[in-house]
């Protein structure tokens, strides 16, 4: 089966990426100067996107979790009475 340069420089740059090696490490060893060149080099399967896409919208959820566990935390430390000290 014969494959030319270019076949094997984007096996290695679309096994690379799949293999969640940061975008700007494939861009040096392809030594390119513009990432975008480096993207377009790149094959994404949607299979990948879609995992990213997933592991993004977990942060993000997550993140949404704690700032909502603070904010309930802090209304309800606000409702608690307080008591006087002078009855």
């Amino acid at each position: 089966m014969p494959a030319s340069c270019h076949q094997l420089r984007q096996a290695m740059a679309t096994q690379m990426l799949n293999a969640d090696a940061p975008l700007v490490s494939i861009q040096d060893l392809l030594r390119y100067n513009w990432i975008m060149t480096t993207q377009r080099y790149c094959k994404v399967p949607n299979v990948k996107v879609q995992r990213d896409y997933h592991q993004a919208m977990e942060r993000i959820a997550s993140r949404y979790r704690e700032q909502e566990t603070t904010y309930q935390k802090k209304k309800k430390k606000l409702k608690q009475p307080t008591t006087n000290q002078y009855q």
